[in-house]
């Protein structure tokens, strides 16, 4: 009697089960969340004459925010912070870190960083 309640209408169970594994996969896949890595710092435009001295964290933590599927394909080697010291004088730099200073791909937001403010040392070069 079991196995008759089975067999009857079988192909529109398969279908059933087939339809609601595909919509499970599209939720799973369609799901926002937040993730946070660690990148490494870039220094660029340090102007001629002078050299970086103080020191200055390697990494910043940030915070995306993205479908899950988007985040599991961001690789932290491909992405930087860059911090542009072109203009600066000698001595201690702060810079503020923006959003903006980090391209993520389509898809994918920076929600926070931290430090929001990098410390540099700058001192003419001997």
């Amino acid at each position: 009697m079991v196995l008759g309640w089975l067999a009857h209408h079988w192909e529109l169970k398969l279908l059933a089960l087939a339809f609601s594994a595909t919509l499970w996969v599209f939720v799973m896949s369609s799901e926002k969340t937040n993730v946070t890595l660690p990148l490494p710092i870039e220094l660029d435009g340090v102007p001629s004459g002078l050299v970086v001295t103080s020191e200055r964290p390697d990494t910043v933590d940030v915070q995306l925010h993205g479908l899950r599927s988007a985040l599991l394909r961001v690789s932290p080697d491909a992405i930087r912070v860059r911090v542009n010291l072109a203009g600066s004088r000698p001595g201690e730099v702060m810079v503020g870190l923006a959003p903006d200073q980090i391209v993520v791909p389509p898809g994918v937001s920076v929600v926070r960083i931290t430090p929001s403010v990098v410390r540099v040392g700058l001192a003419q070069e001997r």
